[in-house]
């Protein structure tokens, strides 16, 4: 442990020392640098001027830091007129497309569309569904609520004794009755 902060010392006396010697030699270059003339005053009001960093090496590095600062600001500042830019143009073209896009929420629509049968004698309701959308002006959809009734042909009244109807002649018929359009 006392190795340890023997090193510390060390490294902490050395880079004091360090830091004297630079100081110490930009100090001295300054001090050699030949006195400027003044300029003469204007005759106008002279607008404020940036504040002037003190001599020597910390005034150097401030000032560098300072310059760094505004170029970095000025940058950011393009870029942020860039990004507003290109968001602009694109909300302008998705505004542009959703016009041109119906943009109807989906709805359910209630009716009656009989499903007629199909080739293979199964009852084609989504066609149906189609028909019944477009009715209420969807375009699509699917069916929700669908109802099917046994239909059979008319029995002649002959008085009280006729005979039953024959079940083989009825048929299934099938209705959408609810669907959801898009």
């Amino acid at each position: 442990m006392i190795r340890i902060w023997t090193r510390i010392a060390c490294t902490r006396d050395h880079l004091l020392l360090a830091l004297i010697c630079l100081a110490t030699a930009l100090g001295a270059a300054g001090a050699q640098e030949a006195p400027r003339a003044q300029p003469e005053p204007p005759v106008a009001a002279p607008a404020p001027a940036a504040q002037q960093s003190p001599p020597g090496p910390f005034g150097t590095v401030g000032q560098f830091i300072d310059e760094s600062l505004q170029g970095l600001g000025q940058r950011l500042k393009g870029a942020r007129e860039q990004v507003d830019e290109v968001t602009g143009r694109a909300g302008n073209a998705a505004k542009d497309a959703a016009g041109s896009i119906n943009l109807r929420r989906p709805s359910v629509v209630a009716g009656r569309e009989r499903c007629l049968p199909a080739r293979n004698g199964a009852p084609d309701c989504a066609t149906a569904t189609t028909v019944m959308c477009k009715a209420s002006g969807f375009e699509t959809g699917s069916s929700i609520d669908m109802q099917t009734e046994q239909r059979c042909p008319a029995a002649t009244p002959s008085g009280p004794a006729s005979p039953p109807i024959d079940e083989s002649q009825c048929w299934l018929e099938s209705y959408v009755i609810r669907a959801l359009c898009r």
